[in-house]
């Protein structure tokens, strides 16, 4: 099998941020770190700068921590940013076989819950994208004296159907490839607005070589099957439930959704908005629904503005 050739780390990173036009202060990697949380060893990165505010990113399905990357090197000037790997994902753990019955968002909750107490702060800002965004509603609806400020990216209760069929099954289509590039080239495809070279650098933190080739770094396991019938009321479940956490949230925050998002569409996130004691909106530019990996300029600048604005710039 024919090897792809990589630079290092920090070469790939200055590569990419160089392909988006990005300029930060430095290229710095950040520390690879672990904690046994919840029967299962966790993985995430630390990007320094432990004298400022503590900020915890929260990743999106079939993503990693690694999706912040070039946001994050904006976001530590001002910042000490940790970003988990999520059980199932990235260099984190799997659900151990006898919890697989369980509901994967109520042990992502403990998850959360356990993350933030292990690193050890009275109050953090939190930031989650996706499912990580659902995973942070959750848990700002019940902790919110633990929390300075919440920042949710393009996720609500209702989400676009079109979208959601379309990540599923670009997900499905590439469970596993023969080649690295072969993923790279169906990531183009699915993913037109992003430079190629950002892509790759994505795609290195998101893939493992196996026997046959490459595969995702996520947890594949079909959990118990449900009917067509069973699965519409599960969603319908579970946005109810999530309506009310929204409901309950008294945190300063910010709803960021991408301008061309395919799964938060701007009535919903009105929606949103209008249904929290103190939430506001913008839209990024240039944007889909990875709006930390489409525009991580615009993504770090507005995060930053709404944080200044609501808690001073000293932060």
């Amino acid at each position: 099998m024919t090897q792809p050739r990589f630079a290092s780390y920090t070469d790939e990173m200055r590569q990419c941020a160089e392909a988006i036009a990005l300029h930060p202060p430095a290229i710095v990697q950040p520390q690879d770190r672990t904690a046994d949380l919840n029967g299962i060893r966790f993985h995430y990165l630390d990007w320094g700068n432990e004298q400022l505010p503590p900020l915890v990113l929260l990743h999106g399905g079939s993503l990693t921590a690694h999706t912040w990357d070039m946001a994050a090197l904006l976001l530590r000037e001002h910042y000490h940013v940790i970003a988990p790997d999520q059980r199932g994902h990235g260099n984190t753990g799997w659900t151990p076989d006898a919890q697989l019955v369980e509901d994967n968002s109520d042990l992502m909750l403990r998850d959360t819950e356990a993350f933030i107490d292990h690193l050890g702060y009275d109050r953090v800002i939190l930031c989650g994208m996706s499912m990580g965004g659902m995973n942070a509603i959750r848990y700002a609806a019940r902790h919110p004296q633990r929390l300075r400020a919440l920042i949710v990216v393009d996720i609500a209760p209702v989400t676009m159907t079109e979208g959601l069929l379309e990540m599923e099954a670009f997900r499905r289509d590439t469970e596993t490839m023969r080649r690295f590039e072969d993923f790279l080239e169906r990531a183009v495809h699915f993913n037109p607005q992003r430079k190629p070279a950002h892509l790759k650098y994505s795609l290195l933190h998101s893939l493992k070589q196996v026997a046959d080739g490459w595969t995702w770094k996520q947890d594949h396991r079909n959990r118990p099957a449900l009917t067509e019938e069973q699965l519409k009321a599960e969603r319908t479940r579970r946005a109810a439930a999530l309506w009310v956490d929204v409901k309950a949230i008294t945190t300063p925050t910010l709803l960021m959704r991408g301008a061309i998002s395919k799964i938060l569409a701007p009535d919903a996130a009105g929606a949103m908005v209008a249904a929290m004691h103190d939430c506001e909106q913008v839209a990024i530019a240039r944007a889909g629904h990875s709006v930390q990996g489409d525009n991580p300029k615009d993504f770090a600048a507005e995060f930053d503005r709404f944080v200044v604005k609501r808690l001073g710039a000293g932060r």
